[in-house]
């Protein structure tokens, strides 16, 4: 079976969280479940993951420069592995930037969805 991991209120604060509002850490603690993770799942094996369907769909990758959890340069590997997604940048965003940076995001949202 799978394995699962959880992250302690500790690592949140200064990891995930560190840049977001302390209201917004303090709703996300109280919401933390056990996660697993991805690697055997059958919806990332090739036979799901191909050119034509999840190639068929525009992809834009928002790179959290200041994510502390999965640093700028991880992500932009990530997006390196799936040619053709587009990458944009938020400047000063933790992992969770729809906090952290909620009117940016908002913003460049708009700017990738009118394009």
């Amino acid at each position: 079976p799978d394995k699962t991991f959880l992250f302690g209120p500790e690592y949140l604060a200064r990891r995930v969280y560190q840049l977001s509002p302390p209201e917004d850490l303090a709703l996300a603690m109280s919401m933390v479940r056990p996660s697993r993770r991805f690697l055997n799942d059958a919806t990332m094996n090739g036979e799901v993951l191909t050119a034509g369907r999840y190639g068929a769909v525009r992809r834009v990758y928002v790179v959290a420069e200041d994510d502390e959890w999965k640093p700028a340069e991880i992500q932009r590997l990530m997006v390196s592995w799936n040619p053709g997604t587009e990458m944009r940048t938020l400047q000063g965003a933790d992992h969770m930037p729809m906090f952290s940076k909620a009117r940016e995001l908002s913003e460049l949202l708009m700017v990738i969805s009118n394009n």
